[in-house]
């Protein structure tokens, strides 16, 4: 089964060649490593560049301006040629060598259309300070703002052709949008890998304060709306008493 694993990335050469390094070290083969570079002004390219030499045929990449990450992701989508699509963000790392075998394995059950797990984050020293995990995920969580985390997303390629992309007007809650979609609209059969798949560095633009709150909350509320889910916008406030279950310091 092959995998295409979506890399969306602007100036993060710090972090590149791990990222890049924890893809091609997967113990599961059979994947491709899709490259969206936003058109960075450091040695991004480069280091693209050096590994896609290495590996010229499982990585490909573009360096472009776009109009945001969840622009850059379709382009990757649009790009991919394998069954099963998942993404992995430039300063993002896989959690283990075997996470996409992991995957490779639950999805070879042709009765799911996609799966999802855990999630870590790490401070600038590399601490693991966070662990989001989505045991006893239920789609009607949706409702309180609650989706599992994007990162441990791995979806069949059918499925994205069935659905549509992600939209590309909001900012940073397109892929809540996605899962209402995914979930409820289409009802998607799916199942939870009790793993640790993507380790994520803190800062990024969904995690810094202001837009968690504010931004977050704005267009997850009207993420619910557009797709037929009416909700109170107090609603929404419950996902900060139930978040404690899913997350642990």
């Amino acid at each position: 089964m092959k995998i295409s694993v979506i890399t969306a990335t602007l100036n993060n050469a710090a972090t590149l060649d791990a990222t890049i390094k924890s893809v091609m070290h997967q113990t599961h083969n059979d994947i491709e490593l899709i490259v969206v570079d936003g058109a960075s002004t450091d040695n991004s390219v480069e280091i693209i560049s050096r590994w896609q030499q290495l590996y010229p045929d499982k990585i490909r990449f573009i360096s472009e301006p776009d109009n945001g990450v969840y622009n850059a992701i379709n382009k990757g989508l649009k790009m991919a040629s394998g069954e099963v699509i998942g993404a992995l963000h430039g300063n993002d790392t896989f959690s283990s060598p075997h996470v996409l075998a992991q995957v490779a394995h639950a999805m070879n059950n042709d009765n799911i259309d996609f799966v999802f797990g855990d999630i870590s984050y790490r401070d600038k020293e590399g601490k693991i300070v966070r662990y989001y995990s989505s045991a006893g995920y239920d789609k009607s969580m949706l409702r309180y703002g609650i989706a599992p985390p994007h990162p441990s997303l791995y979806v069949r390629k059918k499925t994205f052709d069935s659905i549509g992309l992600y939209k590309e007007n909001y900012l940073i809650a397109a892929d809540f949008d996605f899962f209402i979609r995914l979930m409820t609209v289409s009802d998607r059969p799916s199942q939870y890998l009790p793993i640790d798949m993507v380790t994520m560095s803190m800062g990024g633009l969904s995690t810094t304060l202001r837009h968690r709150i504010f931004t977050n909350n704005r267009e997850k509320y009207r993420a619910l709306r557009e797709n037929g889910i009416k909700v109170c916008p107090l609603t929404l406030l419950k996902r900060y008493f139930y978040i404690y279950k899913f997350q642990k310091q």
